[in-house]
């Protein structure tokens, strides 16, 4: 009886026992699979920043860098450049200066630099090299910024859409420079100059370099049109010039001009001569360098210039 009482409690206790370990097992299962998910995103995030190339993001940040800030440390200073000259730890040399035509500038303690033809970085290398020779600092730490660089810098003006000074970095084409300024307008004359200084006696001034004809579906002309800017080149668009026919003919009014452009071109443009006109009887309206305005004769092979007005005439039978 006691025998058999005690084998009842044992396979009670078993069965409980045992009902405990699969409810342990079934809560650890339930909390191992909330634990991999509330992770697994996390993971799963790293594992894609690791497969990013290691240099990626740094390039983009320098080029990104490099389109925001040019560097000018390699240009030439010139004439009306803006300095920013830093001694590092010694606020009181540290410097802005503006470049004048003779190249010299005045430094806190070394007093007068000739930087005529010098980059920024030799600025720096030279301040430094007098501060330490004149026994100022020790192994002085100097850096030159150009702010403004007016030298290297050119201008469009005339019949663009924005038209101003602009700064020249690096080699640019005539076509470039015309881009950055908008391109030209409606209005627009077909030929383009450009102004270069020159120097003369001592004395430098802007004159004509060359004339060029703006016809972008000429292949030779395009070759003319790509050759380099300098620097303080000035590129003259002006407005378009025009002619006037009026009369006897079909078509009358304001044309613009073209090269080489005579009477019988403007009979043309204009529709021909109307059924009461006569090609013999054209007159040219021309106004003098005075401003006095007079009345030419004129033969069908007769040149025409801007400004000029062209009357055709009845015929007289």
């Amino acid at each position: 009886m006691i025998f058999t009482s005690i084998l009842k409690f044992e396979a009670k206790f078993l069965r409980r026992f045992c009902a405990g370990i699969l409810l342990i097992s079934l809560f650890a299962n339930v909390f191992a699979q909330e634990t991999e998910q509330a992770i697994s995103p996390k993971l799963k995030v790293e594992s894609q920043l690791s497969t990013l190339p290691a240099e990626k993001t740094p390039a983009i940040q320098q080029e990104q860098s490099a389109l925001s800030v040019p560097d000018f440390s390699s240009d030439l200073v010139g004439e009306g450049d803006q300095l920013l000259i830093t001694v590092f730890g010694q606020p009181d040399l540290s410097a802005d200066v503006i470049v004048g035509p003779t190249g010299i500038i005045t430094l806190p303690l070394v007093g007068t630099i000739d930087i005529k033809g010098k980059t920024a970085n030799e600025v720096a290398s030279i301040f430094s090299r007098k501060l330490e020779q004149g026994q100022y600092l020790l192994n002085p730490k100097v850096s030159v910024k150009i702010n403004q660089q007016v030298s290297r810098s050119f201008s469009v003006i005339g019949e663009v859409l924005r038209p101003g000074r602009f700064p020249l970095q690096g080699q640019m084409s005539i076509v470039e420079a015309l881009s950055l300024a908008g391109g030209v307008t409606p209005r627009a004359d077909k030929h383009l100059k450009v102004l270069r200084r020159a120097s003369q006696n001592g004395h430098t001034e802007l004159r004509e370099f060359t004339s060029l004809k703006l016809d972008f579906d000429d292949e030779k002309n395009n070759d003319s049109l790509m050759q380099k800017i300098l620097p303080n080149d000035v590129l003259i668009i002006g407005q378009q010039k025009n002619f006037y026919v009026y009369g006897e003919i079909r078509r009358p009014g304001m044309y613009p001009m073209e090269d080489d452009l005579n009477i019988v071109r403007v009979l043309s443009i204009g529709g021909g001569v109307t059924e009461r006109g006569s090609a013999s009887r054209i007159i040219i309206h021309r106004k003098s360098d005075n401003g006095e305005l007079k009345e030419i004769p004129a033969q069908i092979s007769d040149t025409v210039l801007p400004g000029d007005v062209v009357m055709i005439k009845e015929r007289i039978f």
